[in-house]
């Protein structure tokens, strides 16, 4: 807000200015860089029309084109801000179009992830609407998004060209945008509103506000943008989509069908050590971060979330810094058969050093799994049903590893029970379809935590990953987990199939931390939301999945039930989460059925996080929130009262005692741990 005070006179005085375009005939706004002051870009761009935040110079730069002696204009926000040009627009315009060429880059550390190469917004009065390209190869408006894969748009020049329409009612809006003259997204009749109580606003940093303008740079908060454009062309008013470059170059007087020859122009470098921490905790000699320009941090760098003593403080967790509530503090040692496997880091007694190879030693009917306290470096595949794993502690007992390296989800998981008779063994791998569950398809696991922490590492390198799946389960019939540790970030627990029961467990995350299409009770769990600028979504459940044989995939479909559960959160993302969003449609085989994505919310302590008016959001404008079936009963805490609210829907009595009361009718079997 400090920033937003500073700069919102000046913004304001520009907005009402409400300056025209002048360059170009008709009202065109044709900017090439270099063309007003080749050796200092912020003039340039400033002299040009356009309005900078105050972190522009650290995020705009030139390279020289050597065709036709103008710029390139270069834009790196690898550190993690987003960043944008504003030009401002008279409020009449009914259209605006926005042509550019441009060229991104790939990832280096994988070579096949993108940044993102765009992100535009119209703000027409207090309304807006927008398009941007992410990590993840998607163009994505103010709703929906398209996927560009196998496309690369990124590696080499191509032409683009949005096109903003408002309706009628001055409100809805379209936005399509074309790639190489070839439609490739577009979003309908869509308008958020973005009026503030407070007046007009401008932020770099966010786009809520009231004005007429055009944003164009990189302000999508969870990805990193680098890319240079040739050129930006704006144009009110006129629909050039199938119009030709070569027509428009003659209109405006400029050669913008050439591709730019560029130089100095160097490609981006990764920002973080070749090889991961060989422990948990991340030390100096591991690496120093270095920012986008090379430049190596201070000497005084530490891990941001160190463990100490190869133990996790239950008051105090590493990344989030919270007290774990519900889990069981120093927990009675389990008894275990005699014929249990055993596995103990350092091998005393024959013991497996590693979970995998007692995994690999089990039976095909499955086994009980002794896991002595210790730090267990694992990424896990379990495709044996009737596998028991138990540990003594959850604060001792630790698998781990620095799994969020590729773009998908099921590239980025710590654990994964995948008991699917046709899934992929590989690990990470996409399961072929259909996939079915096993026979006697069983799991359980007691007293461990489950910890990814790549998203943590990704986060210190200034890398944009986030998806850090700490556990998955894929096809599992009867799943039972109880008092463990989930951490992570982005989908920090992928319930793809099957039915489970998570109890006295603590589950951490930012966005969509618990996703998929299974039947799900969290009985007695601490869910908490870690800090993210943005907020967060807890949920992001799909219709259920069909990989359940016979009538279970119907009969069971029960979706998530949180029931007598800690829902709270960080104080920083307070009144910024929501306890789901419609539904998602890359976690289920079922969704073009119309089956529901389900979420129920029992008995439950919500917080502060969450705003009591808006505690369900839409996926996008075909899956949204009131299309699902989302409810609540007899909720307590700041989050559970809606005084002026018509969103937030509740059970009867009869419809939770017919149902959510009972475990039983809930899952289709009593959770029982038997070791």
């Amino acid at each position: 807000m400090v920033l937003l005070k500073k700069i919102l006179p000046f913004f304001s005085a520009v907005f009402l200015a409400a300056a025209g375009f002048a360059d170009v005939p008709g009202g065109w706004k044709l900017y090439i860089p270099g063309s007003y002051a080749p050796d200092n870009v912020k003039d340039d761009v400033q002299k040009a029309g356009f309005t900078v935040g105050p972190d522009f110079s650290s995020h705009f730069s030139f390279a020289d084109n050597t065709v036709n002696g103008k710029k390139v204009l270069r834009l790196d926000t690898r550190d993690g801000k987003s960043d944008v040009l504003m030009f401002p627009l008279t409020g009449k315009e009914k259209q605006v179009t926005i042509l550019f060429k441009a060229k991104g880059a790939l990832i280096p550390d994988n070579g096949q992830t993108p940044f993102g190469i765009l992100w535009a917004a119209w703000q027409r009065g207090e309304y807006q609407s927008l398009l941007r390209h992410n990590q993840s190869n998607q163009i994505k408006g103010s709703t929906g998004q398209t996927s560009l894969k196998p496309d690369d748009i990124v590696s080499d020049w191509h032409d683009f060209r949005l096109v903003f329409t408002c309706d009628d009612d001055n409100k809805s809006m379209t936005a399509r945008a074309y790639i190489d003259g070839k439609l490739r997204h577009e979003t309908k009749k869509y308008a958020k509103k973005t009026a503030d109580a407070n007046g007009p606003a401008y932020d770099p940093v966010s786009i809520d506000g009231y004005g007429n303008y055009v944003l164009f740079g990189e302000n999508d908060g969870s990805t990193s943008g680098f890319a240079r454009y040739a050129y930006i062309l704006i144009v009110p008013d006129e629909d050039l989509s199938d119009k030709s470059l070569g027509d428009i170059s003659k209109a405006v007087g400029a050669d913008l069908v050439t591709l730019p020859v560029t130089a100095n122009d160097p490609a981006p470098k990764s920002l973080r050590p070749a090889s991961k921490p060989a422990g948990i905790t991340m030390t100096k000699a591991d690496g120093i971060p270095v920012d986008i320009s090379g430049n190596v941090t201070p000497g005084d760098w530490k891990d941001p979330a160190p463990l100490s003593d190869n133990r996790l403080d239950l008051d105090r967790l590493p990344w989030s810094k919270n007290r774990v509530e519900k889990v069981i503090r120093n927990p009675a040692k389990p008894r275990v058969s005699k014929k249990a496997l055993v596995v103990d880091v350092s091998g005393a007694g024959g013991a497996f050093r590693t979970v995998a190879a007692a995994v690999a030693a089990a039976s095909s009917k499955g086994a009980v799994i002794y896991i002595k306290p210790g730090i267990y470096r694992e990424k896990l595949v379990i495709r044996k049903p009737g596998i028991k794993l138990v540990g003594d502690d959850p604060a001792t007992t630790i698998i781990y590893g620095y799994e969020a390296d590729t773009g998908g989800i099921d590239g980025n998981v710590l654990v994964e029970v995948n008991l699917l008779e046709s899934a992929d063994t590989e690990s990470g791998a996409k399961d072929v379809k259909p996939a079915y569950a096993m026979k006697h398809a069983s799991f359980s696991a007691e007293n461990i935590t489950f910890y990814n922490k790549g998203a943590e590492w990704n986060a210190t390198w200034k890398a944009a990953e986030r998806r850090s799946i700490a556990f998955a389960l894929k096809g599992v019939t009867e799943a039972y987990l109880k008092n463990c540790l989930f951490l992570g970030q982005q989908d920090t627990m992928y319930l793809k199939s099957g039915r489970a029961c998570f109890e006295n467990c603590y589950i951490e995350g930012e966005v969509d931390f618990i996703c998929g299409g299974a039947t799900a009770l969290f009985d007695n769990c601490h869910i908490y939301s870690i800090y993210y600028k943005n907020g967060g979504y807890i949920t992001a459940a799909s219709p259920a999945d069909d990989a359940l044989p016979g009538k279970d995939a119907v009969k069971y479909a029960n979706g998530y039930v949180f029931r007598n559960c800690l829902v709270n959160g960080d104080k920083a993302v307070d009144g910024k989460v929501f306890l789901g969003r419609g539904a998602w449609t890359g976690g289920s085989t079922t969704v073009s059925t119309g089956a529901l994505a389900k979420v129920v919310y029992c008995n439950c302590e919500l917080g502060n996080q969450l705003d009591p008016k808006n505690v369900w959001q839409d996926w996008d404008n075909v899956y949204t929130a009131a299309k699902q079936f989302f409810r609540e009963y007899k909720n307590t805490g700041a989050g559970s009262v809606a005084a002026a609210s018509d969103t937030r829907q509740f059970l009867t009595e009869a419809e939770y005692k017919d149902l959510y009361a009972d475990t039983k009718k809930i899952l289709g079997f009593i959770p029982q741990l038997k070791y």
